[in-house]
């Protein structure tokens, strides 16, 4: 087979793999949205030019089966906060992939006491049938891809050891490979501590709910606290979308955020608002207040050429900014400023809009 041929077919494929990435990337965020794991990053890449010619190279060097599509041609890379999410990914992608090759063995309980090293899950997957049934990913069949599943922490580990060991062209010494193995113990023990800790914060979360559930309003607002005030106030939220439509919102789909309770939290804490009782006093005046102020957020939108603003998250948090900071003017600057950054959903661009005001 000539090199020719390789480099041209790598190429006529490229814009194929690079869609497949699109198409994958946005699958897996929603599945893992479905499921209500949170996660740092998903990413991906496709092999280069030079290194796929390598592979192929070194296959038909050794007589090996060649086919254009190699099974790690493309590589999607799920980068979690904790252990126990890469155990609840893994089970996802099991249920809702094809399994080609599976590769655990670098596990911490499948190695020996005194061994250490690069951990993470890898999968060989294809898309399953019932994903490909839509027009939309039918021309993905055959792809057959890698994905890898590690925490943060043992990301910043597989990317340290192998610049130092696996990039090396000569065997460490001995002392030095020594040194390796003793920090990535603490890697380690650093992965299993953040759990550790994790789930104490958990529990505090959970004291502070049955004070809630008890009829406790001094109850700290906290994501459990916080998401069990929403499950309560359900019929409130969809009056509040009701109005936001009619008045000429946009709508999105009716999806979970898992960021969406950690924006709220902080925007909260910002506006001093700590407690249950605070929050209720707070959804008090939006029942009251609302729909009016929802009016006046849209027609700073409309004198401004603003984007249109979605509902039911980006409308609530205006609501909340708004009711909470009463010197908020929508004739004057503070609006024009105020409502671009809040509708970025971001924290950095919350936290300049509430500035130092105090509520």
């Amino acid at each position: 087979m000539k090199i020719f041929d390789l480099i041209s077919e790598y190429q006529k494929n490229f814009p194929i793999y690079q869609q497949f990435i699109k198409e994958i990337q946005s699958l897996l965020a929603g599945m893992l949205a479905d499921h209500q794991i949170g996660y740092s990053q998903i990413e991906s890449r496709i092999k280069s030019l030079p290194a796929f010619l390598d592979k192929a190279y070194r296959l038909i060097s050794g007589n090996e089966q060649f086919y254009f599509r190699f099974n790690d041609l493309i590589g999607i890379r799920v980068i979690t906060f904790y252990s126990t999410d890469v155990d609840r990914i893994a089970a996802l992608i099991e249920n809702k992939f094809k399994i080609h090759a599976k590769n655990f063995e670098y596990e911490s309980h499948n190695r020996s006491p005194d061994q250490f090293g690069y951990a993470s899950k890898h999968y060989k997957i294809s898309l399953a049938d019932e994903e490909i049934k839509t027009g939309k990913l039918t021309q993905f069949k055959d792809i057959i891809f890698e994905v890898q599943i590690r925490t943060i922490v043992q990301h910043a580990w597989a990317t340290i050891d192998h610049k130092i060991r696996y990039k090396s062209a000569a065997k460490l010494p001995n002392d030095i490979q020594r040194e390796i193995f003793q920090l990535n113990a603490l890697f380690e023990l650093a992965d299993n501590q953040f759990l550790t800790i994790k789930k104490k914060l958990e529990a505090e979360d959970q004291k502070e709910l049955q004070k809630y559930k008890n009829g406790d309003f001094s109850a700290k607002i906290n994501a459990a606290t916080l998401e069990h005030f929403f499950q309560k106030k359900q019929t409130l939220l969809n009056s509040i979308a009701d109005q936001a439509q009619e008045i000429g919102y946009k709508k999105i789909a009716d999806q979970y955020d898992v960021n969406c309770i950690r924006y709220l939290l902080v925007v909260f804490q910002r506006v001093g608002i700590n407690t249950i009782g605070e929050l209720e006093k707070l959804f008090k005046r939006i029942e009251n207040d609302g729909r009016d102020v929802m009016n006046k957020i849209f027609q700073v939108i409309s004198d401004h050429s603003s984007s249109a603003v979605d509902y039911p998250f980006p409308i609530l948090l205006l609501l909340i900014i708004t009711l909470r900071l009463q010197t908020i003017k929508f004739n004057d600057l503070d609006a024009d400023q105020l409502v671009p950054k809040v509708l970025t959903s971001s924290l950095k661009s919350i936290s300049l809009s509430l500035g130092s005001r105090k509520p």
